[in-house]
């Protein structure tokens, strides 16, 4: 009869340890969202915002939302749908929302300004969608938000002043919509700014002085709007950039930016920029610059001490350069297109080049000199003509794609892929 009570007190520890071992299995599995919940309001609001854009795959919306598998969605690089919480307030029994990135997903409707009630958000990147109306003023009430992503919507008016007193904004990026008026001088006091992109917009007004306050920016693209030049003299202030690309200002001329302090650039595009100057020779020196883009122009002088550029991919095309062609040029290992300029022709120039039919796949010398006598080079002369008898009278290319035929032609393959 002993043995009876020590059989029911293994028994007892058996089970007891059986239960220790699932719960710590669920607290492990779980972690702090098994015990952390959102708050009713920031459900409300993620559920109005879901409405609005009718974002079809957050099916589900309550406070044991985050963590949940329908709040992580990776298709690719450029489509995803990922919510994601921060679980750590009142010891792990409450969370709050800090990132919506909903990309690639063709959500339609007006961008919610419900966005601005989740006061904890740092990240909203709702980029390659398909929303539409303007960037609402309440999104300033975010005292922590630090990136702001909507490339590639259907956006309308003004960058609203009040996104200037978002001062922990570090991304603006807006590229690909249709925002119209001018840069609002408030943007001047995102000194926090690293990433500010406005490419594609219809923005228009002088590209302003208050750029240079933007000391840490690394990258600044301002190009296809309606702005005007000229480029700032306080751009000289912006010594963080890596990237800076402007293009197809209006207005009148101007003389070369001083870029001198920026040496660690690696894109430098001043397309179209109405930049009447020779290049300085500070060019020579930024031994980071993969992309040198400064076509389009009325640059003048030569480009013989540039001897950097012959590992840059470089487009000084339609410009007034003068000179020869120098070695560096000829020989350069990346693209370079130097077509409609002034350059004056050389001996060596044509024992490098070995005429019209022998130039590499990637440089452009089309009507770049004003003059020569040399038959086999007609191509590099000013004023090219076309030929009477074309032996082609169509182009057809399969952007995207290989050689394929179709309707009795054949469209050419896409070699930038």
């Amino acid at each position: 009869m002993a043995l009876w009570p020590s059989l029911l007190s293994k028994t007892f520890s058996v089970l007891v340890s059986g239960f220790v071992v699932l719960n710590c299995f669920a607290v492990d599995k779980f972690g702090s969202h098994a015990q952390g919940v959102l708050p009713l309001d920031e459900v409300q609001i993620l559920q109005n915002i879901s409405n609005k854009l009718n974002i079809r795959n957050w099916t589900t919306i309550d406070q044991t939302s985050c963590g949940s598998a329908q709040w992580s969605q990776t298709i690719d690089s450029k489509t995803e749908s990922i919510v994601k919480c921060n679980c750590t307030f009142e010891n792990g029994s409450v969370c709050h929302v800090t990132s919506i990135s909903v990309k690639g997903f063709n959500l339609n409707g007006v961008l919610p300004e419900e966005l601005g009630d989740l006061p904890h958000l740092l990240e909203i990147d709702l980029t390659r969608n398909y929303i539409n109306g303007t960037i609402p003023p309440r999104l300033a009430q975010l005292p922590n938000l630090q990136k702001l992503s909507l490339i590639v919507n259907r956006l309308t008016g003004p960058i609203p002043p009040e996104i200037g007193n978002i001062t922990t904004l570090e991304e603006l990026v807006l590229d690909d919509n249709l925002l119209g008026g001018s840069l609002p001088p408030e943007l001047g006091n995102l000194t926090s700014l690293r990433r500010l992109m406005i490419d594609g917009s219809e923005l228009s007004g002088k590209i302003p002085e208050f750029i240079g306050n933007w000391i840490n920016i690394e990258k600044l693209d301002l190009q296809g709007t309606s702005m005007e030049g000229p480029i700032p003299s306080s751009i000289s202030l912006l010594t963080s950039l890596i990237s800076l690309r402007i293009s197809d200002l209006n207005g009148s001329s101007s003389t070369f930016p001083n870029l001198q302090a920026m040496k660690n650039l690696e894109n430098l595009i001043l397309r179209n920029c109405l930049i009447t100057d020779s290049i300085p020779d500070y060019i020579a020196s930024m031994s980071s610059l993969n992309i040198l883009d400064l076509s389009f122009n009325k640059l003048t002088g030569r480009i013989s001490k540039f001897t950097n550029l012959e590992s840059v991919t470089v487009f000084l095309n339609n410009n007034l350069l003068t000179g020869e062609v120098p070695n560096w040029a000829l020989n350069n290992r990346k693209q370079v297109d130097l077509s409609y300029n002034n350059f004056t022709w050389s001996a060596l120039e044509g024992s490098a080049l070995g005429g019209c039919q022998q130039l590499k796949q990637d440089q452009n010398l089309v009507s770049s000199h004003l003059s020569n006598n040399n038959t086999d080079e007609w191509c590099f002369t000013k004023g090219l003509p076309c030929t009477q008898n074309p032996e082609y009278r169509s182009l057809f290319i399969n952007c995207g794609g290989g050689s394929a035929p179709f309707n009795d032609d054949t469209y050419e393959a896409d070699l930038t892929n």
